[in-house]
């Protein structure tokens, strides 16, 4: 999978540009506040249908214009078309010039993984930081997984409501549990799944990139032990804390309440690792995750680094870029051209800002 050409047109601070990228290593150098993220936070708002740094699309449209526009051709297998066009009060998804009603239909069909500084709080934030990571990269590549989220979530919702009610029906508060459990227990096999395919790769791309004889593993925190029934797992503790629910009108167990652990030689990562080790954790996780993906669906990720040689010493930029030879395409953002990239074959591209200007070509001398 590889961008061909992206455009924008009033996005963030680009009025209107139109640049072609190529395959392999692109750099994107510039001071900064310049665009270079706001590049990237573009694919990968074609990859989510939504922004990773904003909640609102209206933020993201320049001042007093009435829409902003992020469009991509890109190549998987065939050259296709994405389109995003953003309102103050909603958005436009195009796949091949055809409208898409449902952001579900949109999510992952260009598909890149992003390493971003900002990333690092994943560790310290809230359990929902940690549940949305995990969503985010499973709802790409199954649509199952993805209407039973939004179909839990909906009926979640609903509990709640019907919990706050001076008097509770009992009976629909049962149905609607039943419901529930249906959509958790598919959600709790793709989380299993995932993070045991995660598991698989985090040990040997650490050690390849800190030359660290440590094991690297994501614990999962379900809200059910690992059981062959989960159904009658959740069941039993819906029913275990159904009168705590009634006490407190919320409900109180459940998916929406799980969570991940990372760990470092079976130690809670926040508890022993540095800073620098959080970093490359979380850069070796992004690396998983393109396996992951790949595994999963016959295709390569496109592979978005923002900053991220800046904190490496020089000998772990000399191993992250051997780690990244076999990625059809990957974008990095630094202030200059690395040293350690000055020898690799790459397309360099300046910002200045919101204008692009292409420098020199990959097979240039």
């Amino acid at each position: 999978m590889k961008v061909k050409t992206l455009e924008l047109i009033n996005y963030r601070n680009y009025s209107h540009c139109k640049i072609s990228f190529a395959d392999g290593l692109n750099i994107l150098t510039g001071q900064n506040a310049q665009g270079k993220t706001n590049l990237l936070e573009s694919l990968v708002y074609l990859s989510l249908s939504r922004s990773y740094r904003m909640n609102e699309d209206a933020k993201l449209i320049q001042h007093e214009k009435e829409y902003g526009k992020i469009s991509a051709i890109y190549e998987d297998e065939s050259e296709k078309n994405i389109e995003a066009i953003l309102y103050p009060h909603g958005k436009t998804l195009l796949y091949n010039h055809q409208l898409v009603k449902k952001s579900s239909e949109f999510i992952g069909l260009l598909n890149v993984i992003l390493f971003s500084p900002d990333d690092l709080s994943i560790f310290q934030d809230a359990p929902r930081e940690r549940r949305k990571l995990i969503n985010q990269e499973i709802t790409k590549i199954s649509s199952k997984y993805l209407n039973s989220l939004n179909r839990y979530q909906n009926l979640l919702k609903n509990r709640n409501i019907l919990l706050k009610e001076k008097q509770v029906d009992l009976n629909y508060l049962d149905t609607i549990t039943e419901q529930m459990i249906e959509e958790a227990s598919i959600i709790i096999q793709k989380r299993k799944q995932f993070i045991d395919q995660i598991n698989e790769l985090l040990t040997n791309y650490y050690q390849q990139l800190a030359s660290e004889k440590a094991n690297l593993k994501i614990k999962y925190l379900s809200c059910i032990e690992e059981t062959a029934n989960p159904k009658q797992a959740l069941q039993e503790l819906f029913q275990n804390n159904i009168q705590r629910d009634l006490e407190t009108s919320v409900t109180n167990v459940g998916i929406h309440r799980e969570d991940i652990r990372f760990e470092l030689n079976d130690v809670d990562i926040t508890e022993v690792a540095s800073q620098g080790q959080k970093r490359m954790i979380l850069l070796v996780f992004k690396l998983a995750l393109l396996e992951y993906i790949e595994k999963n669906t016959n295709k390569k990720a496109i592979l978005l680094l923002d900053d991220v040689l800046s904190e490496l010493d020089d000998e772990k930029q000399r191993h992250l870029i051997e780690m990244i030879q076999n990625v059809e395409q990957c974008f990095i953002t630094a202030t200059k051209i690395p040293k350690i990239i000055q020898n690799q074959p790459y397309t360099h591209y300046y910002v200045d800002n919101g204008m692009i200007t292409k420098m020199k070509e990959a097979n240039d001398e």
